[in-house]
């Protein structure tokens, strides 16, 4: 009896193993290595820069990467968002002291808002520079590189693409003209 009891058992683990080996297989745990998430984000990494955008004041149509030669401010905002008014009230604070010396971009990501009433918003206040819509994939894009935060409007997501093409995401919150000037490197 013992003897046949040590069969079944041997059995049975062989055969739970056997299940074990084949569930492992069809659960993609046997497969070819795939190449890490850094590899595939490399390739994907600044995608946003390459988007088309229209400015609704101008109509001019450009991308970030096309910008050069000075830093740039983009940053995501809706209309209705107060905390995105006053970072643009510091952006405009900025151009009144350093001039043409940077680029802003604003980018309303808010799918419900219109070029007509992003143009009204920009005149009503006086901002300063180019102001479009955001095209779904740009933002999607923006999101993959930078996380959440910068969506979040309420946070005042701010980029800052250097002239030599590096783009670091800002701290959040709003960020007084004094700070701009300092991350951008410009003169006091």
């Amino acid at each position: 009896m013992q003897k046949i009891s040590g069969h079944i058992i041997t059995a049975g683990f062989l055969t739970l193993s056997f299940l074990l080996a084949l569930a492992l297989a069809f659960c993609g745990c046997i497969t070819t290595p795939v190449p890490p998430a850094s590899v595939e984000a490399s390739s994907q990494a600044q995608l946003w820069k390459t988007y088309h955008l229209e400015d609704v004041t101008t109509q001019a149509s450009f991308n970030i990467s096309s910008l050069s030669g000075k830093p740039v401010l983009l940053y995501a905002f809706t209309i209705s968002c107060p905390v995105c008014t006053r970072q643009q009230q510091e952006i405009a604070l900025l151009r009144k002291e350093a001039g043409e010396s940077f680029y802003a971009v604003g980018l309303d990501i808010d799918p419900n808002e219109d070029a007509s009433s992003l143009r009204e918003h920009i005149q009503k206040n006086g901002f300063y520079g180019y102001y479009a819509l955001s095209p779904l994939e740009m933002t999607q894009s923006l999101l993959d590189e930078f996380g959440i935060e910068v969506i979040t409007p309420a946070s005042a997501p701010m980029i800052l693409v250097l002239p030599d093409g590096t783009a670091k995401k800002l701290q959040s919150n709003i960020k007084s003209a004094a700070y701009l000037r300092q991350e951008m490197g410009l003169p006091a």
